[in-house]
């Protein structure tokens, strides 16, 4: 069976399609583990190091709040939003 041009370029805008619900599910899931993360290390105080580099708690501070934030925005994209 030979497939024309056509053809196969419907199986593979069909196989390309994005569901962005279900990444922004997954991006969900992904920035509130993060956020919860971030701020466990901001809460006690704990400087991470990172390449070379230290990571103070005052940065994971905010990483946690920007985190909440992105988690918040999935969230609504993904599971809130009809």
């Amino acid at each position: 069976m030979v497939d024309s041009p056509k053809s196969r370029f419907e199986t593979l805008h069909t196989m390309s399609r994005i569901k962005w619900r279900e990444v922004f599910k997954f991006l969900s899931g992904a920035a509130f583990a993060g956020s919860l993360a971030n701020f466990y290390l901001w809460l006690s105080g704990l400087s991470v190091p990172f390449l070379g580099y230290t990571i103070t708690p005052r940065l994971l501070g905010a990483r946690a709040v920007v985190q909440f934030v992105l988690f918040v925005v999935f969230l609504y994209f993904g599971w809130l939003r009809k």
